[in-house]
């Protein structure tokens, strides 16, 4: 938001410098971004006077102009098509430096010499883009120090940074509100008084209907008729070309300088280009589309607000007109509309179609619905004062729901305790009437326009701001605690993590929304898709992390980083159910691709396979002590390769995968190389393990060992025989695993060896040999009899 120092004194007299106002309004919570003199700095222009003018005798587009400086005439080659004999424009003589640094020398054009240059606005840094020369309104003496000039009232621009909360400062009135709270000075409201043309009536020219009052709550219009366009005054130009806004006509100006003024966007219509002399409000239609004032066609999104007349839409109400019914050089008479259109449906509308304006910016921050009539008489006084236009006695004015100032409590003693002061009853009070804020005995009525303030707290804000935080009391020495109480959940979530770091593992952070292509990879529908997604790419809620992870690993292969070991924690979304809530529950996933070690002169660099991730997934469960799982062949997955993927089960449940991602998803995910990975659901185990730890003493008695080895059929997983033996085994088994599998040689074809070690421990006594082997050989003979083996010798 940007104002100007000068144009700010029309509303509020202050006494401060430019840069004491940017300190105060800096210290009352409108940051000062930008403060810099509106003039830039250059040097040897001068008044000229335009005593001649002719063809270029090589050049149909230049003109040889001799310009005067009030001592002597020099010849100037211009290429501007406004240049005229009789002009008072600024004249570069030969030696100027212009803003940027840009030096004029005496040149030769076409064969024509020129001594000097006929200068822009542009050229000047006053405006980002001018059409012709300056041609100056007033008859300035010739030869005079244009940067003298043009500084002789000095003025500055301030650029504002203004929170989403305070809509109403996004005006120079606004800001002349806050100006008035610290220095106590009344605010000069801008002049509206009209003369009327009493034979004429608004309801003889136009009638409105709203049919979308939640998009619309109020909307009104003036007609002004017999309006010349032609350039808006000088001053008026310059404090738009100021904070930003190009000047196109008078009428376009004048609703841009209503807006920046009082904060309040207008529109002005062709009132010939309004058929059937009617305005109708209403919600956009499917697949409805329009034509903008930049002459693009756009597809509206649903719900949309349109400005129509009795048979086609004429503008996006609160965002940009129409071009079928823009003010254009034949226009005559002007419908200016005035409205309040809701903030919610502006902000959507605009963001679907990333189309932004200085209407729309306000709109969908709130604007002041009871500002409408200000903001529409401002206007109309204006054009008929600088277009010669005629007014329409009355305003047509839609206003269904009325809504009234909101009501706080007032509670000094509450207001002083939040900011550790002792302030009088009449001094908050004071305080709050500078800001406009009506306060009577147990109540602050506050002003439609201020949409920030709802509660006690909000005015002990606005008495901290206006009385200057750095002035309020502090406390030498204050307690804070600096920990926060950390929640059963999290302190979970940092066990698991710290294991798997524990394992030599980098964590990653991924987005928690994804493409819908991407979840459709792991997850049959049910997917959670976002209304309103800040792009194409984050539409859908993840089903899993392994798509975040996926992508990570694309990222490090195409930056020559192909050994990744990356796992994530966090919660996916899955199982939406029309009305309510997803299920969000917390998972732990891990991807392992790339080679298994390091290539050395000793050793060959292996790739890593199934076992790999299956080894890390073993480890991380063995350090949570989860030991009464089973692994099982799962050919369900969509996402893992049938031959290479178990189910995790715990009692019968499943809680988590593992296996190695298909081909043709590592290609979906630009991957090229095989990956590997698990996923575990973190609520399911957290259900059937213990978080606290207790100490077991290490047994200081002898272990027994014992192998066995059995002949069974190659469909018979090793884990269902391991998980058999741990079952049956007893409390004396401190220790089994699978150390030898061969195939081929002597075997049965369809057959495999497979040979497991057992270790056997009491904590309190030697085990004998005839205790150890009665277990050992009830256990050959269950195995034998559970999987139809035999006993391999």
């Amino acid at each position: 938001m940007k104002i100007t120092y000068n144009w700010l004194k029309d509303y509020i007299d202050f006494d401060e410098t430019p840069q004491e106002l940017a300190d105060k309004l800096t210290a009352a919570g409108f940051e000062v971004e930008e403060l810099y003199p509106l003039v830039k700095s250059f040097s040897g222009v001068v008044t000229g006077f335009v005593e001649k003018v002719e063809k270029h005798p090589n050049a149909d587009k230049l003109s040889v102009c001799k310009v005067s400086d009030g001592t002597e005439s020099f010849q100037v080659i211009c290429g501007a098509a406004n240049v005229a004999e009789g002009q008072t424009v600024p004249f570069a003589q030969t030696g100027a430096v212009l803003p940027g640094g840009f030096k004029i020398k005496k040149a030769k054009i076409r064969g024509v010499e020129s001594f000097g240059m006929i200068c822009s606005k542009e050229e000047l840094g006053l405006e980002a883009k001018s059409e012709g020369i300056w041609a100056l309104e007033t008859a300035e003496k010739p030869g005079l120090d244009f940067y003298q000039l043009l500084n002789s009232n000095a003025d500055y621009v301030y650029d504002f940074f203004i929170t989403p909360n305070r809509p109403d400062c996004l005006s120079m009135i606004g800001i002349a509100r806050e100006v008035a709270a610290f220095t106590g000075n009344s605010i000069k409201y801008p002049k509206q008084s009209l003369c009327e043309d009493s034979t004429q009536n608004i309801s003889d020219f136009i009638s409105i209907h709203i049919h979308d009052e939640e998009g619309c709550p109020r909307y009104a219009a003036r007609v002004i008729k017999n309006v010349t366009l032609s350039e808006s005054p000088e001053w008026m130009q310059r404090r738009l070309s100021a904070v930003g806004i190009r000047p196109i006509n008078n009428i376009v100006d004048i609703t841009n300088y209503v807006l920046m003024e009082t904060g309040h966007p207008l529109h002005a219509f062709d009132l010939s280009e309004i058929r059937g002399s009617e305005i109708h409000v209403r919600s956009s239609e499917p697949n409805e589309k329009f034509t903008t004032l930049d002459n693009k066609e756009r597809q509206l999104p649903e719900n949309t607000v349109l400005i129509c007349d009795s048979e086609r839409a004429v503008a996006i109400g609160g965002i940009m007109g129409g071009l079928n019914s823009e003010v254009s050089a034949k226009t005559k008479d002007i419908l200016l509309e005035s409205a309040y259109f809701a903030p919610v449906r502006i902000a959507r509308s605009g963001k679907k179609m990333g189309l932004s304006s200085e209407a729309s910016q306000r709109f969908e921050r709130g604007a002041d619905r009871n500002a409408v009539p200000d903001a529409l008489n401002r206007a109309a006084y204006l054009m008929e004062k600088f277009a010669g236009g005629v007014v329409v006695s009355g305003i047509a004015d839609v206003y269904p729901q009325t809504i009234e100032p909101y009501k706080v409590v007032f509670q000094p003693d509450k207001i002083n305790r939040l900011l550790g002061t002792d302030y009088s009853r009449d001094f908050i009070t004071d305080k709050l009437q500078r800001l406009q804020l009506d306060v009577s005995e147990n109540t602050v009525t506050v002003p439609t326009f201020r949409v920030d303030i709802k509660k006690g707290v909000d005015l002990a804000e606005e008495v901290g701001r206006t009385v200057n935080y750095t002035h309020l009391p502090v406390k030498e020495f204050t307690d804070i605690h600096y920990d926060m109480p950390v929640s059963s959940v999290e302190k979970k979530l940092r066990y698991f993590t710290r294991n798997m770091l524990e394992l030599n593992l980098r964590e990653a952070f991924t987005a928690s929304m994804i493409k819908k292509s991407e979840a459709e990879l792991f997850q049959n529908g049910g997917h959670i898709t976002i209304l309103n997604p800040i792009s194409d790419d984050m539409t859908t809620m993840r089903p899993s992390l392994l798509p975040g992870l996926l992508k990570a690993v694309n990222y490090n292969i195409n930056r020559n980083m192909n050994d990744v070991r990356l796992f994530e924690s966090g919660r996916i979304f899955t199982h939406y159910r029309p009305g309510q809530l997803p299920d969000q529950p917390y998972s732990l996933a891990m991807v392992l691709t790339g080679k298994r070690w390091q290539e050395g002169w000793n050793a060959k660099a292996d790739m890593v396979d199934f076992y790999d991730i299956k080894g890390y997934l073993e480890s991380f469960l063995a350090k949570i002590a989860l030991d009464n799982f089973q692994f099982i062949l799962y050919d369900k997955s969509s996402y893992l390769c049938d031959k290479e993927a178990l189910s995790l089960e715990v009692k019968n449940q499943q809680i988590g995968v593992c296996g190695k991602i298909a081909a043709d998803i590592c290609t979906r995910f630009g991957i090229d190389q095989p990956v590997y990975a698990f996923e575990l659901n973190l609520d399911l185990i957290s259900d059937v393990i213990h978080f606290e730890r207790h100490y077991k003493p290490v047994s200081r008695y002898p272990y027994s060992e014992r192998d066995m080895a059995f002949i069974l059929d190659d469909s018979i997983a090793a884990d269902s025989v391991l998980s058999f033996i741990r079952k049956n085994a007893g409390k004396l088994l401190h220790d089994l695993q699978v150390f030898d599998v061969f195939r081929g040689g002597n075997l049965p074809e369809g057959k495999k060896s497979a040979a497991f070690r057992l270790r056997f421990q009491a904590p309190d006594r030697t085990l004998g040999d005839k205790e150890v082997d009665k277990i050992f050989r009830r256990l050959i003979q269950m195995v034998e009899k559970q999987f139809d083996a035999s006993l391999r010798n």
